[in-house]
């Protein structure tokens, strides 16, 4: 068995020797450095007087000089030429491409790998524990641990998912009901689906089908109308018993003119499968029992959604919403049944699996063989072959099946290690060495895919020609392409942005009654397809930071004031750029930077240094008294507290680049909704940043985030790489994004670039060769 690198933490190689940093750097930092961080001052708990041998701290002096953050403004600035010698200085390439540590496969890459290895639909690693992040992704593998519970997962999981490839995925023996959604907040019953909640009375899931073949959508109105405009004959007949069949049928008349019918529509995967009208109202309500959908289905995910189509388009959705808080026409439940009619062709899964129609002991080692290839993402050795062909050959021994040796050989692939792990193995050589091809092609897939390499890319591993830089380009393009490159925007532009928390930051619903999950949902969708379109349009990356386009549907658009946008579904809008344009002004990340009651300059000025321009704040200091929030917006505006915050010398280093930013926001107010006055007090939009630059609204803001454009592309490039090494980036790693910062830039900032660049970069093409690897690892338990 090969060997593999599961370990080898190196230490970062020096840039400058002491001899230079006598000759050339501490002049430099005599003169804009050491009045500040000295060592009686040291300033930010920093002192640079004298030479020290922490590749890490000079690496972040020069990304500060680099970035122009220090000197800070105010005080005399080196000149560009002295300031650009420094940094190079500091940055000088050391050749080393770095090492990235074997890290198990995430949640995410687990269910997709698992779905392109077998075809099976199942989603086990949802049962997972939840994956440990660095750096602010989940797939940085220094921090992935592996706990004695998630170890039971595996095994699990391993029997399930090689049952359902084998066998298919367990089906009942007769149709039956096989779960329950409720269209509002569920009791915890795994038999029942716990959704977000519409004020508009929609209901929309996505489910796992078991099988191939007919199922019923089970479905129910609940109808809480009150009664409107009824007439004296109407309430007279409405409290009168024993009707008799005229008179029913003149009531039913009667309500239907002063209860419109209200029309229902079920999809299936965007397909209209159900339609209904509701009709009456909560004292003469004309329901007539469950209404049945039968539609046939391909086993696997499929999304459903039933709604009321023209409660899209109100005004204000708690027209849909009773006086005692109860909505008044709603989806109650949908069941669904089945199946019926199910295929009784063996799962699709098994023509991969079965390469040969034998049953024989050749046949049982040329399927393991084309398996374990594909699991382990890389040509299996005679070793490892024969250990996985004698576990089926004594399950078969043991008197199962020639299927069930299969599967349990299977099983014992997906507990491997070698599945369960992205782990490189050594290259012989000194210095740095190019990537072995079979990793290269996973480094490539899992960074664009999240999942494993294709049939085609691994038969360009196989040949060895994946290097080749035409073959390389054009699996490049192909997969950029392919459907699956989705994952990119999901995985990446989620955690980057953090849209995986907004869930967990709703606004308070007292403050903010017209914001309800299906809106929230309707926020998020439009900051994915932002980002999807950024991608395949192959636009501009500072396009996130201006990008004169986004998308709504009805409920969005009114929320955000845009007039002409109707129905339920999202599409394309051209923007004016003066109050919406751009990632900062979507709703989803005026969100995510406020608290659920009220906004917060802080925050978002936070924020936007942060995840946009890469310039954090650093950490505030203890015991900084809170803002006092006592008759906020009444007694004082929020401008006016935060500025009586700043006049603590302590608070004002920080909060004196944050806030300015977070003004510039504060026409939206915590839900992304334009406000123009905060309490009984007029927004005042403006700002002026550290250096003297003053801007005026969210527009300009804008535009000084586009001066920057440098910074932002900087921050984007660092994150990106870092999520596609899954490692954090070191010192030897800045001449890296240097390089494709400057291509970026010759190229108009295109998408496309990026993702080359990378792909082409150093540390994603080269690794230690194994003699250096060794070296540094004595190097570094030395130290």
């Amino acid at each position: 068995m090969r060997a593999v690198a599961w370990f080898l933490v190196a230490a970062p190689l020096m840039a400058q020797t002491p001899q230079e940093y006598k000759e050339t750097l501490q002049p430099f930092l005599a003169r804009h450095c050491v009045g500040c961080h000295n060592d009686k001052l040291r300033t930010a708990g920093l002192s640079l007087e004298a030479y020290r041998e922490d590749a890490a701290l000079w690496a972040k002096v020069a990304d500060k000089i680099a970035r122009g953050l220090m000197p800070p403004a105010g005080v005399p600035q080196p000149s560009k030429a002295d300031a650009s010698a420094i940094v190079s200085l500091l940055e000088k390439p050391t050749g080393d491409p770095g090492h990235i540590t074997a890290h198990r496969l995430n949640r995410v890459e687990y269910n997709n790998t698992v779905r392109d290895l077998l075809g099976v639909s199942l989603h086990p690693a949802d049962e997972f524990p939840l994956d440990d992040a660095g750096y602010g992704f989940d797939n940085i593998g220094d921090v992935m641990s592996v706990s004695p519970l998630l170890f039971e997962k595996y095994a699990a999981a391993a029997r399930a998912v090689s049952r359902a490839a084998i066998y298919g995925e367990p089906v009942p023996a007769k149709p039956t009901k096989l779960i329950r959604f409720l269209g509002k907040k569920s009791q915890d019953d795994p038999t029942v689906g716990a959704l977000d909640f519409s004020m508009r009375g929609a209901l929309w899931a996505t489910y796992d089908f078991p099988a191939d073949g007919e199922y019923e959508f089970h479905m129910r109105d609940a109808n809480y109308r009150p009664r409107v405009n009824s007439s004296p004959r109407q309430r007279e007949l409405s409290l009168k018993r024993g009707l008799s069949e005229a008179e029913k049928a003149e009531l039913l008349e009667l309500n239907r003119i002063s209860d419109p019918a209200v029309r229902m529509v079920m999809t299936l995967d965007g397909k209209q499968i159900l339609t209904e009208l509701v009709e009456g109202n909560i004292d003469f309500a004309y329901a007539h029992g469950e209404s049945v959908a039968r539609a046939r289905v391909t086993a696997g995910e499929h999304s459903f959604r039933a709604s009321y189509p023209e409660f899209a388009d109100l005004p204000n959705p708690r027209t849909n919403v009773n006086p005692d808080g109860r909505r008044g026409v709603f989806i109650d439940y949908i069941d669904i049944w089945g199946p019926y009619n199910a295929t009784s062709a063996p799962p699709r899964s098994r023509k991969s699996i079965f390469v040969c129609p034998e049953k024989t002991a050749a046949c049982a080692s040329k399927i393991i063989a084309t398996l374990a290839r594909r699991a382990y993402r890389r040509p299996v050795t005679a070793q490892e072959q024969d250990e996985l062909v004698k576990v089926a050959a004594l399950v078969r021994k043991n008197g199962d099946s020639f299927d069930e040796g299969i599967r349990v050989a299977l099983q014992a692939m997906l507990m491997s290690p070698n599945f369960l792990f992205r782990a490189e193995h050594e290259v012989a050589g000194s210095g740095a060495v190019p990537v072995e091809t079979h990793d290269l092609a996973c480094r490539l897939s899992y960074f664009l895919w999240s999942s494993m390499p294709d049939e085609e890319l691994m038969r360009a591993a196989d040949a060895g020609t994946l290097q080749t830089p035409s073959v390389f380009d054009a699996q490049l393009r192909r997969m950029m392409a392919d459907p699956k490159s989705k994952s990119l925007v999901e995985n990446f532009v989620s955690q980057w942005l953090g849209l995986r928390l907004l869930d967990r930051k709703k606004p308070d619903p007292a403050r903010f009654p017209l914001v309800d999950d299906e809106l929230l949902d309707n926020m998020r969708e439009e900051t994915t397809l932002f980002a999807r379109t950024v991608m395949q349009e192959d636009r501009s990356i500072l396009d996130f930071l201006d990008g004169r386009f986004t998308f709504v549907n009805g409920p969005l658009a009114r929320f955000y004031g845009i007039p002409g946008i109707e129905g339920e579904a999202l599409r394309r809008v051209e923007l004016d750029g003066e109050k919406r344009g751009g990632i900062v002004t979507q709703a989803s990340i005026l969100t995510l930077s406020s608290y659920a009651t009220r906004t917060s300059p802080v925050i978002r000025g936070k924020w936007v240094l942060e995840n946009l321009l890469g310039t954090p704040p650093p950490p505030p200091p203890p015991d900084v008294p809170a803002l006092e929030e006592k008759n906020l917006g009444s007694a004082a505006s929020l401008r006016e507290r935060l500025e009586q915050h700043r006049a603590n010398a302590a608070c004002a280093v920080c909060h004196n680049q944050m806030d300015p930013i977070g003004f510039g926001l504060e026409n939206y107010d915590a839900s992304g909704a334009w406000r123009d006055r905060d309490g009984k007090f007029p927004i005042d939009s403006s700002g002026t940043l550290p250096g003297g630059t003053s801007f005026q609204g969210s527009k300009e803001l804008k535009q000084v985030l586009r001066s920057r454009s440098d910074l932002f592309a900087r921050n984007l490039t660092e994150k990106m790489l870092t999520y596609a090494l899954g490692r954090g980036l070191e010192p030897y790693d800045r001449p890296a994004v240097d390089a494709i910062l400057q291509r970026l830039g010759e190229n108009d900032y295109k998408f496309s670039t990026l993702i080359t660049e990378i792909t082409q970069s150093r540390p994603f093409r080269m690794r230690r060769g194994l003699e250096s690897a060794r070296k540094r690892e004595g190097e570094s338990d030395a130290r």
